[in-house]
């Protein structure tokens, strides 16, 4: 197996404040075996764009591997504390992510035209913000720029979709700096450049809130363009309600895109793959953690000003700090067929089927 970390971003190309050095990034989990040319998958882990979930990551791209394809995960940018509202980063981020694995497909045995975006909860948005607003994105590289960043497929689980009010409003606040239910939202700590960033990159046509909730709500800009999308979801999702899901579905179904949803009966949110590896071995592939650990320490050496409380709230958060050692999960063995479902969908998509 190849697995390297590659760096999607050039000096002086990126330049988001709350980075602290770091760069958004892909690891690779790819064939070395032979030079049988195989489809890829892009994967995206959610986390409300406030971190990027490593339960989300390697364990997928290694399900994934062993099904034949050639995976890559995304480290893209998020905005832990809401400070610096994302916009249009994570969508160029992932952009630029499917231009650079088009790109150097034939080294690696890809083909360029099986690329698939697989993303999960706040991931499950920017995968599906891929697929609807790719062509907002903009590719100051030449050598990319030739490269489509349209996916070829796209697997959404648990999916942020909307920005109204069955929407995650965490995710759309890290997003646009507001939600449709908090108007008055002021960010606890303030980032030098914060200002000057946001001035420079605004979501394209949009000037007013209520544009930009607009925009993030996906199920309202499918298009017949829109690539095959498998999708699934569970009745019990308390943080993200299925109805995201049945609502992009009943887009893509209005507009003659190929489908297939799958809605389990049980399970929480955030279950990846719902086995016993998930429910185990919660830190696999924790280089997704390397922004909001940067974050973590600017803020515990005094370089950013926080509260005390959200200092502790930092160093004990369940997914990247010490408090993830208290959680206790269980599989689901229902929702455990997915990656197999998936994985026919997408030889059926691509005509591949045996």
């Amino acid at each position: 197996m190849i697995q390297d970390r590659i760096d999607i971003w050039n000096t002086g190309e990126y330049n988001y404040p709350a980075a602290f050095g770091f760069v958004p990034n892909l690891m690779s989990y790819l064939h070395d075996e032979d030079e049988t040319v195989r489809p890829a998958l892009l994967i995206i882990p959610g986390g409300g764009y406030e971190f990027v979930s490593a339960r989300e990551g390697e364990l997928v791209a290694l399900d994934f591997y062993d099904r034949g394809y050639n995976c890559f995960v995304l480290t893209y940018t998020v905005d832990l504390l809401d400070a610096v509202p994302l916009r249009m980063q994570a969508l160029e981020d992932a952009s630029r992510a499917m231009r650079l694995i088009r790109t150097i497909a034939p080294s690696y045995y890809i083909d360029p035209n099986r690329i698939t975006v697989l993303g999960f909860s706040a991931g499950g948005h920017l995968a599906a913000s891929l697929c609807v607003h790719h062509q907002d994105t903009i590719e100051i590289d030449p050598r990319l720029a030739a490269a489509s960043p349209r996916p070829d497929a796209a697997i959404l689980c648990y999916p942020v979709i909307t920005s109204g009010e069955l929407s995650h409003p965490g995710t759309i606040r890290a997003l646009l700096g507001f939600s449709s239910v908090d108007d008055d939202f002021v960010p606890e700590v303030q980032i030098p450049g914060a200002e000057k960033w946001l001035a420079d990159n605004v979501i394209p046509g949009c000037t007013t809130r209520e544009e930009q909730l607009n925009y993030a709500s996906l199920d309202k800009h499918v298009t017949p363009d829109v690539p095959p999308t498998f999708i699934w979801h569970t009745m019990e999702d308390q943080s993200v309600p299925v109805e995201n899901s049945l609502l992009y579905m009943n887009a893509l179904r209005r507009n003659g895109v190929p489908r297939s949803i799958h809605i389990f009966s049980n399970g929480r949110h955030g279950l990846s793959l719902a086995n016993k590896a998930w429910a185990d071995y919660r830190q696999n592939g924790s280089f997704t953690y390397e922004q909001v650990n940067r974050f973590t320490r600017m803020a515990l050496d005094g370089k950013i000003k926080v509260s005390n409380e959200t200092k502790k709230d930092l160093v004990m958060n369940s997914h990247f700090g010490t408090g993830v050692l208290t959680r206790d999960d269980q599989p689901v063995p229902e929702v455990t067929i997915w990656p197999q479902l998936a994985d026919m969908f997408l030889k059926h998509t691509f005509g591949t089927e045996e």
